[in-house]
């Protein structure tokens, strides 16, 4: 398990400064507020696996408010669900569809790329804790496609329930130290554990998915698949997804993105993540460059640089420099 952000002070700017660039390298653009408690703000963040699934956990004594909008959301898309597992506290969200508070031993489910508010309120021991599974909208139309059906809190029904927490207790905490292809079946299994655990509170209200959504899940698969190839194109994938370059297009600009989007999207956060890796720390940048399947070590700069406001190097000395202290 990785500490994403860790906080212990007064300094209210400082703080919400921190935590926006966690938010932004992790995840996506939004406005972060705190409202400290007692004027002293407390937080701990860690993240366990990254791919496919991003799982974090968070302890905060302090409440904590992100509100994503349009603007957001056209500069930056997230392609994916946030997944909340509240364990103290409360958590209220907003929507175009309504407002609904979560309490310990319920969920939430929330598209990213649809305008919401969620705001943590601390609970009776002075801390707000939730798990967070990040899933990528190819694994939600595949896994979890009783997802339209959620306008509320929920929970994961008794049965079902240890296996859920278990596994996402395991991700969290080891995610980090796990292979692909145990990783890749471990969030396979949680989400098809959160599935079954659901049940009937919103399958019955699900639709099943659109063939548009089911070949823009193909399109996204396949990226992620060949992710690492430095040859990969809109052509070669629209040849494996078995439709046209054009019709590809189609897809996903009803989806509101571009192939590049979709294909920088998962590169970058990939190659950030191996960048301060331990097992990959002492290799060379132009190295994850190729391994990321970014074609020169100045094209991958330059893509870094501008998500990130850093430099690949920058941020490697950055992450050294924090484990050094810690």
């Amino acid at each position: 398990m990785q500490t994403v952000y860790a906080y212990s002070g007064r300094d209210l700017a400082e703080s919400r400064r921190a935590l926006s660039v966690m938010v932004r390298n992790e995840f996506t653009d939004g406005d972060v507020e705190i409202q400290p408690a007692g004027g002293e703000v407390r937080s701990v963040i860690r993240k366990g696996l990254c791919q496919p699934v991003l799982f974090m956990r968070s302890v905060n004594g302090v409440d904590i408010s992100f509100r994503r909008c349009w603007h957001h959301i056209r500069a930056r898309k997230a392609a994916a669900r946030l997944l909340y597992f509240i364990f103290q506290g409360e958590m209220r969200v907003a929507s175009s569809v309504g407002s609904y508070s979560v309490r310990p031993g319920q969920c939430a489910l929330i598209n990213a790329d649809e305008p919401f508010y969620s705001g943590t309120f601390i609970g009776e021991r002075g801390t707000f804790e939730c798990g967070l599974a990040v899933v990528p909208e190819h694994l939600v139309l595949s896994r979890m496609p009783w997802a339209k059906g959620v306008h509320g809190a929920f929970e994961i029904g008794a049965e079902c329930r240890p296996v859920v927490t278990g596994l996402l207790e395991l991700l969290c905490s080891e995610g980090d130290c796990l292979s692909d292809s145990t990783a890749e079946s471990l969030a396979a299994g949680f989400l098809q554990s959160v599935s079954d655990g659901v049940g009937d509170q919103v399958s019955a209200a699900a639709e099943p998915p659109s063939l548009m959504e089911r070949r823009f899940a193909d399109i996204q698969a396949c990226i992620r698949q060949y992710l690492t190839s430095t040859d990969l194109t809109c052509e070669r994938v629209a040849q494996h997804c078995r439709i046209s370059p054009r019709y590809l297009c189609y897809v996903l600009k009803a989806n509101n993105t571009s192939f590049s989007d979709l294909l920088w999207g998962q590169r970058l956060p990939k190659a950030r993540d191996w960048l301060v890796t331990e097992a990959y720390r002492r290799y060379p940048i132009h190295k994850i460059a190729g391994m990321a399947g970014f074609k020169s070590a100045a094209h991958f700069s330059r893509m870094f640089k501008s998500a990130y406001s850093m430099s690949p190097k920058e941020y490697r000395s950055s992450h050294s420099s924090a484990d050094s202290e810690a």
